[in-house]
């Protein structure tokens, strides 16, 4: 073979060399985690993505952008609380954002899929799709918007407050975060209510809820007493629930910790209003007062 035969198979298999290494880094790169996951759920729930166990919620995690099954099972030692399982598409630059609230059935289980996917134009859009029940009013920043499901041309980029409704389930309200250049979507699951029956005070109120909470595995504190049936305005009446009691945290976010329960048909002294929950007086053995949802208590003034 001649010299400048030599040297051509030389250049010829060092760029060969040069596509494969390119190829490589091309390959590595479109499998680098770049879309982010993040769930909250109450109680936490063990976390499957595409059948493989990934931890516990609340979780947040970056994976490869595309179509991917989340399994979410629920912990909990008094009650059987129904699984969940959805499909979500994770975003390049990202983060999707999967809420659970687990009941005893799927229709009493309410949540939402919150995600950002890019769009053509330089604004920020909304739509708002709901999994249960099929059509909910949608409020925007105080603002009724119309039923789902729901197309939002133009939202300013920023925090937006939702609130989702429909008759005969219980409200919900979020907190999510528009951007330029990309459509907010946001799909809802409402819980369904037990009895849309409102509950009057009577002598015969419980005493006591159920002891194990759910989630958890030692006992919460229960309340001692609830107030007579002439208890001074303003109070609260707790309401049907999809679990059969109520929440009482330590401040007033569904992340606060869990200091005790109270039950449907049970009233309580109005301490103070923050939002979309209350401060009520109650008789703990770590403290005399709490916060509850609005959502499932009856306000008496």
């Amino acid at each position: 073979m001649s010299p400048k035969k030599v040297v051509a198979m030389i250049f010829i298999f060092a760029g060969l060399g040069t596509v494969a290494a390119f190829v490589t880094v091309v390959f590595l790169k479109s499998r680098k985690p770049t879309a982010g996951l993040k769930i909250e759920t109450i109680p936490t729930a063990t976390i499957f993505i595409d059948n493989a166990q990934v931890g516990q919620s609340p979780f947040e995690n970056t994976f490869k952008p595309g179509e991917v099954t989340v399994k979410l099972i629920p912990d909990s030692v008094s009650t059987s609380l129904s699984a969940y399982e959805t499909k979500v598409r994770l975003t390049n630059q990202v983060f999707t954002v999967i809420k659970r609230e687990f009941a005893t059935s799927e229709a009493q289980s309410a949540g939402e899929i919150i995600s950002l996917q890019p769009q053509s134009t330089k604004t920020s859009g909304l739509t708002v799709i709901s999994s249960g029940p099929e059509s909910v009013s949608v409020v925007l920043d105080g603002q009724p918007q119309g039923f789902t499901p729901l197309t939002v041309d133009s939202v300013a980029p920023g925090d937006h407050q939702l609130v989702f409704s429909a008759p005969g389930f219980a409200s919900r309200t979020t907190t999510a975060k528009a951007v330029a250049g990309f459509r907010l979507t946001i799909n809802v699951k409402l819980s369904a209510l037990n009895d849309q029956t409102v509950l009057i005070p009577t002598p015969t109120l419980s005493a006591t809820p159920s002891a194990t909470p759910t989630g958890r595995l030692s006992p919460t504190p229960r309340v001692k007493s609830s107030p007579p049936p002439t208890l001074a305005k303003p109070y609260v009446l707790i309401a049907s629930t999809p679990t059969g009691f109520l929440r009482v945290r330590s401040s007033p976010s569904k992340l606060a910790g869990e200091i005790g329960q109270v039950k449907p048909g049970q009233a309580f002294p109005l301490l103070g209003v923050q939002s979309d929950w209350y401060q009520i007086k109650v008789d703990l053995s770590s403290t005399t007062s709490g916060w509850i949802s609005s959502q499932y208590a009856q306000k008496f003034e």
